[in-house]
Order: structure tokens, then C-alpha cells, then sequence
């Protein structure tokens, strides 16, 4: 499958941006800044919207041809997805907070193949200091490159040899 990721031909996206949006600005209420927990905000966010369902992804992508194109939406509205549509929709929300100039990091959709393990897909985020976050909810993982235990998926690039 190829997943498109269009916020204007998927008004889904646009809603759980909303309401991330919504989630933020009531914490803000509450005397936080906006920033402060907003990466855990989007793993929850996107647990939430797009639980870990292989079985919903296979349903839907059985009759799909090799690298045809769907929208991230389809698995959104039928509430399951595997770590790429997870990382997907947690980097298309961090990409937005960029955009909107509520968030200034780098944020990238990595995936590697460990052999024994398979194929992974996460978000790294570098936020404006250099620090290197990992947002996987697939693995139930959020935290700093460096928190990632010997239990959690092979998070490394070659840069950071």
C-alpha cells in the first residue's frame, strides 16, 4: 500500500488536529504552556484515533494491489492501523503544530528492518535544542532516544554512531 497523507482530501486529518488543538489550549487553561506535553499529547491523541489493529489492515488492504494508494483516512474511520499509519498520523500532527509555529523541532517517519524482529515504523522528533525524541506508539514508547531500553525496537540511524 501507499498511504496518502492529504488534509485536504481527508477532513479527518483536519479533526484530530482539532482537537489536538482543543486538548492543548484546555491545558493551557489550566496554567500549562502550550508546549509543555505536547509530543505526549500526540502519541495519546494518535493511540487514541488510530488504535494497533492488524487485523482491521488486513481487512482493508487484501484487495489492494502492490504500492496502490489509500488514504490514511480509510484506517482512521475504521479505527485500526499498524505502526506506518500510526507514525504517519502522529508526524502529519507534529508537521501541523510546525506549521502553525507551535513547535519548531525536525520530525521524520523512520523505519528500519531488524532481521529475527521485521520491518518498524516510529517518529523521531528533534526538538529545537538537539534533543532526539521517539514517538512509537506501536511499541508504547515515547521518550528521549537515549531512555529507549534493550525491550524497545532498534531506534538508532547511522548518524548517531
Amino acid at each position: 500500500e501507499a498511504i496518502v497523507v492529504d488534509d485536504k482530501k481527508q477532513p479527518e486529518l483536519i479533526a484530530a488536529y482539532q482537537e489536538l488543538i482543543k486538548r492543548r489550549k484546555a491545558k493551557e487553561q489550566q496554567g500549562r504552556t502550550f508546549k509543555s506535553g505536547v509530543l505526549s499529547e500526540v502519541f495519546d491523541l494518535t493511540r487514541e484515533l488510530l488504535p494497533y489493529n492488524n487485523a482491521i489492515v488486513t481487512q482493508i488492504t487484501r484487495e489492494l494491489q502492490p504500492d496502490q494508494k489509500i488514504a490514511l483516512s480509510v484506517f482512521l474511520d475504521n479505527k485500526g492501523g499498524v505502526c506506518r499509519h500510526q507514525a504517519l498520523l502522529a508526524a502529519y500532527l507534529l508537521e501541523k503544530l510546525k506549521a502553525d509555529g507551535y513547535v519548531r523541532g525536525q520530525v521524520s517517519v523512520d523505519r528500519n528492518y531488524v532481521p529475527g524482529r521485521g520491518g518498524h515504523a516510529w517518529v523521531r522528533y528533534v526538538n529545537s535544542a538537539g534533543e532526539i525524541f521517539i514517538i512509537d506508539p506501536a511499541q508504547n514508547f515515547i521518550g528521549k532516544i537515549e531512555e529507549a531500553g534493550d525491550d524497545q525496537w532498534f531506534y538508532e540511524r547511522e548518524s548517531n554512531f
